[in-house]
């Protein structure tokens, strides 16, 4: 039942994949072939011609997943942090690139993998689709979240010491989770596994300073609420880091980078066709990066 699910909504959310990821990467690619190789370099060090970043992330989770059935109603929201005793914190490495195309064009990409697992009793009966876990079983829950940001910016607004602009961007999320639970009360368990992949697009706003000659400052905030057949979401993406330039090709600093999502799902089915269900999640991934880039 839940495999068939999962198929489902990567089916959809591969569909509305294309139409999205053509939408940034067709103009990327219109001016790369237009943009001399050559190009003069007067944007830097507001800009660089290319860059990347290795972090060491900090990172705060906090995930609420809910699965609802026709048959028995609303299900039980269950958060992995509190209910199931997910940790809601963790180190890991980010990866991030930048490319400025030219002068008034940049494309930015940014990639995390994040993988957890917990084990936990349930202190309360827990309805999760048709499934019944009793109270006191043992739960054991592995989740693992990969998701990677691309977005496109444009800079109307170019000067010595700023630049703002705005663009189109996609949060790529891979999510996969398997919840296990057993009970030695009435001799019974149970497990459900689930996982799902799809785009989320944003729009995108950046503002950059150059503080001094060593200091930089970059700003950016995206959002976007869709409604796309029989999904309703809406998320937040927000950055903002203050760097040191360490001569020409390295620099150092801090980042703050927040990540929210906020989804409905109706329209979901059993592999038989006989009940309907509706999933809900409300995930925030927020973390505080050290990095070290390498501009060249």
């Amino acid at each position: 039942m839940h495999a068939h699910i999962a198929r489902e909504m990567e089916d959809r959310m591969g569909n509305y994949s294309q139409s999205w990821v053509i939408s940034i990467a067709l103009p990327v690619v219109l001016l790369a072939a237009t943009v001399p190789a050559e190009a003069q370099r007067d944007f830097e060090p507001l800009f660089d011609k290319f860059n990347f970043r290795l972090e060491g992330s900090y990172v705060a989770l906090s995930t609420q997943i809910r699965l609802d059935s026709e048959l028995l109603g609303k299900g039980t929201t269950l958060s992995f942090e509190d209910d199931l005793d997910l940790g809601s914190s963790k180190v890991i490495p980010t990866l991030a690139f930048e490319w400025q195309i030219a002068r008034r064009h940049k494309l930015g990409v940014r990639w995390q993998d994040i993988s957890r697992s917990s084990s936990a009793q349930a202190l309360t009966e827990i309805q999760w689709g048709d499934e019944i876990i009793p109270i006191d079983a043992a739960i054991t829950l592995g989740f693992d979240v990969t998701q990677g940001f691309i977005d496109y910016a444009y800079y109307p607004w170019v000067k010595d010491r700023w630049a703002a602009g705005f663009g189109l961007g996609v949060r790529w999320m891979e999510i996969g989770a398997t919840l296990g639970w057993e009970s030695d009360v009435i001799q019974d368990e149970g497990s459900t596994e689930a996982q799902g992949t799809g785009p989320l697009p944003y729009i995108y706003f950046e503002y950059r300073r150059l503080l001094s000659d060593h200091w930089r400052l970059k700003a950016g905030l995206g959002w976007l609420q869709v409604t796309i057949g029989d999904i309703n979401g809406a998320q937040w993406v927000g950055r903002l880091d203050i760097e040191y330039l360490l001569g020409r090709h390295w620099g150092f600093g801090l980042a703050g980078n927040l990540a929210t999502v906020d989804v409905d799902w109706k329209g979901l089915q059993t592999e038989s066709g006989e009940s309907l269900y509706t999933g809900a999640i409300n995930m925030d991934i927020n973390d505080i990066s050290f990095f070290l880039r390498f501009r060249f």
